[in-house]
């Protein structure tokens, strides 16, 4: 049952970290009102500590989204507006943890399955982004995920490096750690702190890569007119960019909401099923 205490201690929290986000520009305005969704209804819904976790994807996301920002830049490869994540970003690494939170403060199915689903959905999207903000600083070219024969230019959907795997570990290890110090959930199972490192661990890292699967076969991929580099772009350079690959209508958003729910389905399996 909500009280008023959850919801006033909510607004004033989440919105402090959303105030600070615009101003360290980690969002924009649209980033900002679709985080504050996102934030209240899983610090109402699932409690401080599935706030804690998501809020330490997101600080990750900003501070590696920034870090060597211009030369990522100069290789084509940059998140756009300097980093700072729109709605659309906000929804397509966060909405599936949303729902889960939502289902967690409304269903009935009982058990610890809907903190593991969102474990897996936060892993997954914490992965991915340290998977690609890392690995675009790899000294390599990456080599294409569905033909590891095949070299492909910084910055292309499905391309990954040895660091950049290193890196998808290393995040979806991170988001289990945390919930593993938090204790978020299982207090009188002894085992849960080894299965929360499991699930986030296996269910974010095939969650990420799922999602390069995606972008290496059906994300929709572009070559800029002006400078010739591959792009996720409908614009690059000023101007519209030509259609080489990929479905149009699935664009890297698409395929990040489509992994985070994967790698959700993934953990409540094993959650079930250890």
């Amino acid at each position: 049952m909500l009280n008023l205490f959850q919801i006033i201690s909510g607004v004033i929290v989440v919105g402090l970290f959303g105030v600070l986000s615009v101003k360290k520009k980690a969002v924009d305005k649209t980033g900002l009102i679709a985080g504050f969704a996102v934030g209240l209804s899983v610090w109402i819904l699932g409690g401080w500590q599935w706030f804690l976790i998501i809020l330490v994807f997101h600080l990750i996301a900003a501070q590696f989204t920034k870090y060597k920002y211009e030369l990522k830049r100069s290789r084509g490869a940059a998140e756009e507006k300097g980093g700072a994540r729109a709605w659309y970003n906000v929804f397509a690494n966060g909405g599936i943890a949303m729902l889960l939170a939502i289902l967690e403060g409304y269903g009935k199915f009982g058990g610890d399955v809907f903190f593991a689903g969102f474990l897996g959905a936060i892993s997954t999207a914490t992965a991915d982004t340290l998977a690609t903000e890392i690995g675009l600083l790899s000294p390599g070219n990456p080599r294409l995920i569905v033909n590891l024969k095949k070299k492909v230019e910084p910055g292309t959907s499905g391309g990954i490096t040895p660091l950049g795997e290193f890196a998808t570990f290393a995040g979806a290890l991170i988001i289990g750690l945390v919930a593993f110090l938090l204790q978020v959930a299982g207090f009188l199972d002894v085992n849960w702190g080894s299965k929360i490192l499991f699930i986030s661990v296996v269910a974010g890292f095939l969650g990420c890569t799922f999602d390069s699967i995606l972008g290496a076969t059906v994300q929709a991929v572009y070559r800029c007119q002006v400078c010739g580099k591959i792009t996720e772009k409908r614009i690059h350079c000023g101007q519209k960019t030509k259609h080489i690959r990929g479905y149009e209508l699935i664009e890297n958003n698409t395929v990040n909401f489509i992994s985070t729910a994967l790698g959700a389905l993934i953990a409540m399996l094993l959650y079930l099923n250890i």
